[in-house]
């Protein structure tokens, strides 16, 4: 575990000073970087914004508090929705906004469970 921790770390750091660099801490910076370069380019969530504002139109919006998870209430449902959806509509693949989405996708998990 802490050589993983110490490859991670090595992987990160700029080791352009020195002469001999293990060939494996090489392999996993060019994995870090291609993630990294993944994680920070838009994604399209057209399709699943279009069936996500399809789902909350279709359903009957409850009266009381919905509990999204230890930490979140929504006492609004129809606010929570519609704030969430303007957000990801206008910030579409940006992955600092890629929460929003989320809690969308939680709240629709949560509607289709049975009760």
């Amino acid at each position: 575990m802490e050589n993983d921790y110490i490859m991670q770390h090595l992987a990160r750091c700029d080791l352009s000073f020195l002469s001999y660099v293990r060939p494996e801490i090489l392999e996993l910076k060019k994995q870090i970087e291609a993630a990294e370069l993944r994680d920070r380019t838009p994604q399209d969530w057209s399709d699943e914004i279009e069936e996500l504002e399809k789902y909350f139109d279709s359903i009957e919006l409850p009266n009381g508090p919905i509990y999204l998870n230890d930490c979140t209430t929504i006492s609004d449902f129809s606010l929570f929705i519609d704030s969430h959806l303007a957000i990801v509509k206008s910030n579409k693949g940006k992955v600092k906004f890629k929460p929003y989405l989320e809690r969308l996708r939680e709240l629709k998990r949560i509607q289709n469970e049975p009760i």
